[in-house]
């Protein structure tokens, strides 16, 4: 089951991947500990995939690559 906060990270992943944490706070309007929390929670189940590209980390969905 998925909470409002998950639903609203990977509906924004499924419209574009991958982002990065600022891009994901900002467009979903989630504090950064929500979206840190989502990620790890997602990231655990198998649904995202967190990439590092330079100093940044980037989201994306599991079935996206």
């Amino acid at each position: 089951m998925n909470t409002n906060e998950e639903t609203a990270v990977l509906t924004l992943l499924e419209r574009q991947a991958p982002q990065s944490f600022e891009e994901l706070m900002t467009l979903s309007g989630l504090s950064a500990s929500q979206v840190l929390l989502v990620v790890d929670r997602l990231s655990r189940e198998g649904s995202v995939v967190l990439r590092k590209s330079g100093p940044d980390y980037f989201v994306a969905l599991e079935s996206s690559l």
